[in-house]
C-alpha cells in the first residue's frame, strides 16, 4: 500500500477501531506476531503490510455496512474468509439484541461487534486446522484421548509457542487473501516447537 493511499486510510472513520480489533492479542507494530497474553513475540516481516491491507479489504467492503445492511457485510467478509456464516450471524443477532439504544445508533459500536464476532470465528477455525495439523504429525501409535490430554495441558498453561503457531496461520489466511507472501517458514518453526513440547509430554504419559 503506497504511503499517499495510508494516509487517506487512516483518516477512514472506522479505522481506530478496525486496527484495534484486528491486532488484539495477535499483532503488535511495526512487523511482530504475538501471542495472545502478549508475553512473547515473532517478528515477520510484512506483516504491518498484511494488517493494512487487510484494514483495507474491510473497507472495500463497508458500504454494505453503511446501508444498513450488516447481515450482507457480514456474507461478503465470511466469504472472503471462507468461514461459515450461520453461526456467526446468530451470535452477532444475540449480541445485537442485548445493545443498547444509544449503543445500536453508533455505527462505530455496531461495526466493533461485527468484526469482533467474526474475528472470533476465525480463531476458532484455525484453532481447529491447527489442532488437526499437528494431530496428523503424531504418527508413533498415540491414541487420540493421548493427544487431546497433550494439547488441553498446552491450553491450560496459556503456551505461548502453540499460541503463536494459531496467530501465524491466522496472518496466513490474512496473506493470502491480500496477495502477500505467506510466513511459510515462521509457521514450519514454530510448528515444530510445538510439535516437540507435545512428543514430550506423550513420552511422559
Amino acid at each position: 500500500m503506497s504511503k499517499k493511499n495510508k494516509v487517506s486510510q487512516e483518516k477512514w472513520k472506522y479505522f481506530d477501531v478496525v486496527e484495534y480489533l484486528l491486532s488484539q492479542q495477535f499483532y503488535q507494530k511495526p512487523d511482530f506476531i504475538i501471542d495472545r497474553r502478549a508475553s512473547k513475540k515473532m517478528k515477520i516481516k510484512g506483516s504491518g503490510e498484511i494488517i493494512n491491507d487487510m484494514i483495507h479489504k474491510i473497507r472495500e467492503h463497508s458500504s454494505q455496512f453503511e446501508k444498513g445492511k450488516d447481515e450482507e457485510f457480514i456474507d461478503s467478509l465470511a466469504s472472503e474468509l471462507n468461514i461459515r456464516t450461520k453461526s456467526i450471524h446468530d451470535q452477532y443477532l444475540e449480541k445485537i439484541s442485548n445493545l443498547e439504544e444509544v449503543q445500536m445508533k453508533d455505527k462505530k459500536f455496531k461495526m466493533m461487534v461485527v468484526l469482533s464476532v467474526l474475528i472470533s470465528h476465525l480463531h476458532k477455525k484455525n484453532s481447529e486446522v491447527i489442532h488437526k495439523k499437528l494431530r496428523d504429525e503424531i504418527v508413533d501409535g498415540h491414541s487420540k484421548k493421548d493427544f487431546d490430554n497433550a494439547m488441553g495441558m498446552l491450553y491450560q498453561t496459556s503456551d505461548e509457542d502453540l499460541s503463536l503457531l494459531q496467530n501465524i496461520a491466522v496472518l496466513k489466511n490474512f496473506a493470502r487473501l491480500t496477495k502477500h507472501n505467506l510466513p511459510i517458514k515462521e509457521y514450519q518453526k514454530k510448528k515444530k516447537i510445538v510439535l516437540k513440547k507435545i512428543k514430550k509430554f506423550l513420552k511422559d504419559i
